[in-house]
């Protein structure tokens, strides 16, 4: 009964298969990658279809279990070749949900690992990264609410957030499109553990591959404003003594440069559609208070978007906002010659933004 339920799971999880394939394979659901004291570490998160691993039976996949390889070498394929040979199965990459970096490994260098992921076999490029400053088997071993498996339970996560507009998530195509270009920075979503749940933490900044800074996530408005089409967040503002709480989502966005005697200029217009959710005081909203809201959601979004934007260029003179691929857009033969980090770091900005109210939850006077 067991191999049966385990048969009718997996192809719902990662597509079909046939059982003889199942059962031949080493299922990877997540990779942590460390480095640590002159090594590389790999801990696989594998699909146990043998039943015996310490956790299973939760979050709607049946009786699937998971269990935690390790191992480690002095070079990533002497690393990945302790993998295999400690591998019960040939290890199966095509499954994976996410690859962690660690916080150590984000000092020392991801560039490497993402270039031989290219060749790597049935390593997909819309594999989603995080990293993590938690340590490895901590990660691993967290209690989850609602998936037996750490790496579903990222997955799920961050579907979740990029869906409802309050986080993004790159994978290994993203990353090696930004390493390629090399004139531009990119982040990566952080996750650990906190309050003994999964959580999103912030963005770790990289540059040339390797890791510059953070971006804790109670700053991250005007960073996912730039990075997700759809970003959405809960404001509140003050209006006569009320306090006001509105759904704020971006409806559109340009963005436009110019260049010209050896200056930069970036235009940035950006439209959002607002939804009046609360209020402390129980009163109808007038005209002018429709208005009066709209004025000051523009200029805290404006805040969050210049904050964002302050950060990129003054303290980490790096553009992982993506205001690159605007310019390479628009001014390509350029963009090939320019000192990009000089000219994005120098560069005036000028941002415009506008609000509309278009639905209210509370009475309104007409």
């Amino acid at each position: 009964m067991k191999l049966t339920a385990l048969a009718l799971c997996l192809p719902l999880l990662w597509g079909c298969w046939d059982s003889t394939d199942i059962q031949q394979e080493n299922i990877h659901i997540a990779e942590v990658i460390d480095y640590q004291d002159g090594e590389y570490h790999f801990y696989g998160e594998v699909a146990d279809l043998g039943g015996q691993s310490r956790k299973g039976g939760a979050g709607g996949q049946g009786n699937l279990n998971f269990s935690i390889i390790k191992a480690s070498g002095e070079t990533y394929t002497q690393a990945r070749d302790d993998l295999n040979r400690k591998s019960s199965r040939p290890v199966y990459l095509g499954a994976l949900k996410v690859l962690i970096f660690t916080d150590r490994l984000a000092f020392q260098d991801v560039e490497e690992y993402l270039n031989r992921s290219r060749t790597q076999r049935n390593t997909r490029k819309s594999l989603k990264i995080i990293t993590s400053a938690d340590e490895p088997e901590d990660l691993l071993k967290a209690e989850l609410d609602n998936a037996s498996s750490v790496g579903l339970a990222i997955d799920n996560i961050q579907d979740n957030l990029m869906k409802e507009g309050s986080s993004f998530f790159v994978d290994i195509g993203d990353l090696l499109e930004a390493l390629a270009v090399k004139k531009v920075g990119f982040l990566i979503p952080a996750m650990g553990v906190v309050d003994s749940h999964i959580t999103l933490t912030g963005y770790t900044v990289f540059e040339n591959g390797k890791k510059v800074g953070f971006i804790p996530q109670d700053q991250r408005r005007g960073v996912v404003f730039f990075l997700n089409p759809h970003g959405s967040f809960h404001y509140e503002v003050i209006l006569n003594s009320n306090r006001y709480e509105l759904d704020v989502t971006l409806n559109n966005k340009k963005i436009t440069t110019t260049y010209a005697d050896e200056e930069l200029m970036i235009q940035i217009q950006m439209g959002f559609k607002a939804v009046l959710n609360y209020a402390s005081t129980a009163q109808p909203a007038t005209i002018g208070d429709r208005e009066a809201l709209q004025r000051l959601l523009e200029e805290a979004v404006l805040q969050d978007i210049v904050q964002a934007l302050d950060t990129s260029q003054k303290e980490y003179a790096l553009d992982y906002l993506g205001i690159y691929r605007y310019f390479r857009a628009q001014h390509n033969s350029t963009f090939k010659t320019i000192d990009w980090k000089q000219a994005y770091s120098e560069a005036m900005t000028e941002v415009t933004t506008d609000v509309t109210l278009v639905r209210s939850e509370l009475p309104q006077e007409p």
